[in-house]
């Protein structure tokens, strides 16, 4: 996933769907370090947005240093997981074989491995975050619940499972998903479910802007439906989280523009990327805003 820093490839540029698989993988090998930088150090890293409660007075972002903002970003993350979990009631659902398809770094898989005792599957077509992730796992000490998978989402081996569980955070946006929920309804057990939070497209602009910067564009809830509908599961919840989120973009912003003022070690290449980051960042914070998309957690069963 998780998506949230930008692309240089047009999102538009027509790939056959292998190269575009392997271009993506490439691009998150070649990013690890940004990565880094601004959601680690580790061992959960995640690369998602933020769940800010509507009772929680809103932070500063002023005058505040990098490290601070990032503590807070961090925090936040970690209060999405912990507010998906509650939404999929995770200790009956996401409790016991699971796969993590998207896992970026592997904060999430470390998440259900460590909060709930999920024997994980970790999903990646980066083949540089494998080892990050197993690493990650050692340091928690869950390297024998959380094992990594360099694989396309729509090629999942069949002999892994069958899985209790699929969760994608911020990550299915990238996938063929009517190829996906097919795979999935192979290595899934009959009543399994699959956890999706993930951006959705609500007006064509919102999804221009999210696609100018993460190399995809969002779909719709519907489109969601009808392809998991065509493997055989069906939607049971969905949950609206658009407003609690929307902070998210404030704080990367503030983070963005400490690191521009306060690091003079700064290269021209890694000043030009955040400006690129920052104006994308506020563009996608005023659609937020605006309704050009919205944040939605989606639970389908296999039936």
């Amino acid at each position: 996933m998780s998506n949230l820093d930008g692309l240089t490839s047009s999102p538009h540029t027509a790939l056959d769907p292998q190269d575009e698989v392997k271009i993506v993988g490439q691009y998150y090998d070649d990013k690890t370090a940004r990565l880094v930088r601004k959601y680690g150090p580790g061992p959960r890293i995640h690369y998602h947005v933020g769940y800010y409660p509507s009772s929680e007075a809103p932070s500063r972002t002023d005058d505040v240093t990098p490290d601070a903002i990032r503590g807070s970003i961090r925090r936040h993350q970690e209060d999405l997981l912990r507010y998906a979990a509650k939404v999929w009631d995770a200790e009956q659902r996401l409790s016991g074989r699971i796969l993590d398809v998207g896992c970026g770094l592997g904060g999430g898989s470390l998440f259900w491995a460590q909060e709930y005792g999920a024997d994980v599957t970790a999903v990646t077509n980066a083949p540089e975050h494998a080892p990050v992730v197993d690493g990650f796992a050692r340091e928690c000490g869950v390297d024998g619940r959380v094992r990594t998978l360099v694989s396309d989402a729509k090629r999942l081996p069949l002999d892994g499972g069958p899985y209790d569980a699929a969760v994608a955070i911020e990550s299915s946006g990238y996938f063929d998903r009517p190829l996906w929920f097919e795979r999935l309804a192979r290595v899934l057990r009959p009543g399994a479910s699959v956890c999706i939070e993930e951006v959705f497209i609500t007006r064509p602009h919102g999804a221009d802007v999210w696609a100018e910067y993460f190399y995809t564009k969002p779909a719709t809830v519907l489109d969601y439906v009808k392809a998991a509908q065509a493997a055989g599961f069906e939607l049971v919840d969905d949950v609206d989280a658009t407003s609690e989120t929307a902070p998210f973009w404030e704080e990367s912003t503030a983070w963005t523009k400490a690191v521009l003022d306060s690091d003079s070690s700064l290269s021209p290449v890694d000043r030009r990327q955040l400006r690129i980051s920052l104006l994308a960042n506020q563009a996608l914070g005023a659609e937020w805003r605006d309704g050009g998309v919205r944040l939605g957690f989606l639970r389908f069963e296999l039936k």
